[in-house]
Order: structure tokens, then C-alpha cells, then sequence
């Protein structure tokens, strides 16, 4: 990530921090693309204390497109002891799909997520996920985000 600090420390525990970002944020705001920019400039994307705050959301499902057409769309499911919901991040014209992982397993057991970073890109933005034991990286046209349902359903 370029201004959001989301690591392991070397004695085991995790350090975030968007404090960076969220100060560059009002000059990176009029560059992303609508979708991004509204997810970006949500107020409690970053404020570890929201029920809508990314931080510790579980990555449950990524749906890859097969179509031209076609949307990739990831599925974050709620921790129960944070959040109300969970959240579906569908991305349009998306044209790179990046996973890197501690362990090497891919997808499987990359943990919670820690924080995010949306930047712009030439073509649209970039939406980087640190989670606790990798990253995510989207290139893409735009992006929607939708909090959805109830952890408690």
C-alpha cells in the first residue's frame, strides 16, 4: 500500500494505521472513479470503532467473472463481535486480480482483513486489502460497495 500502514509486526502482532491516506484522501477524491470514491470517503470505512469499518471482516467469497461482462465480486462476512453486517464489493471492468499470500495457499487463510487502500489509476483505481496473512489487489474501471444483511440472522 502507498499511505496506509497494514502489517505484521516481527514479535506476531498487527499494526494499521490509515492516518496517511485519510490525510491525502480530499486531493485523491476528485481522481477515483464514483463507485471508489464514495467507498473511500465513507466516514466510518476508517474509524475502527463503526460497525462499517473494514477492519476485521472476514473475506467468505470471490466471485470471478467469465464473461466479458462480468463483474468479479468479493463477499466479506461480519466478525459478530464488531459488525451488524458484511460487505459485497462488486468491481467493474476489473482487469487485474492479484492474491499474495504468506503461505502460499492462495486464497485460503489470508485472515481478517486489516485495512484497505483505493487509489486512482489510469484506467479507473487500484483497491488493495492487506489481510492478516496477505494482500488483494484489484485493478479496475470503478467499484461498488454494499454493506449487506445482519450478523445476527
Amino acid at each position: 500500500m502507498k499511505y496506509v500502514e497494514a502489517y505484521r509486526t516481527c514479535d506476531g502482532s498487527y499494526w494499521s494505521n490509515p492516518q496517511v491516506y485519510l490525510e491525502r484522501l480530499p486531493e485523491l477524491l476528485p481522481e477515483l472513479p464514483e463507485g471508489a470514491r464514495a467507498l473511500a470517503s465513507d466516514p466510518d470505512h476508517y474509524d475502527y470503532y463503526s460497525r462499517r469499518c473494514v477492519k476485521d471482516l472476514k473475506l467468505a467469497r470471490v466471485d470471478l467473472p467469465f464473461g466479458d461482462d462480468a463483474p468479479l465480486r468479493l463477499r466479506f462476512a461480519p466478525n459478530p463481535f464488531k459488525h451488524d453486517t458484511g460487505l459485497t464489493v462488486t468491481y467493474t471492468g476489473a482487469d487485474a486480480f492479484t492474491v499474495d499470500s504468506d503461505d502460499g495457499d492462495g486464497l485460503v487463510g489470508l485472515g481478517n482483513v486489516m485495512l484497505d487502500e483505493v487509489l486512482p489509476a489510469a484506467e479507473g483505481c487500484t483497491h488493495e486489502i492487506a489481510l492478516r496473512w496477505g494482500r488483494v489487489t484489484i485493478a479496475c474501471a470503478d467499484l461498488h460497495a454494499e454493506w449487506y444483511g445482519d450478523a445476527q440472522a
